[in-house]
């Protein structure tokens, strides 16, 4: 094998390697940020026995 059939067979594995990875990936919805950083309010909750006293 000549020295371009080599590099692009080996470009061409990386790439379907690549694509197949995302494929098979469990992030299949994208990526979130799920760092913890929310905001609660409970405004319009009612409250509990506990905090009546």
């Amino acid at each position: 094998m000549k020295k371009r059939e080599i590099f692009t067979l080996s470009a061409f594995a990386f790439s379907m390697g690549i694509v197949l990875g995302f494929l098979i990936s469990p992030a299949k919805n994208g990526f979130g940020n799920n760092s913890g950083n929310n905001i609660k309010n409970y405004y319009y909750s009612k409250p509990s026995k506990d905090d009546e006293s």
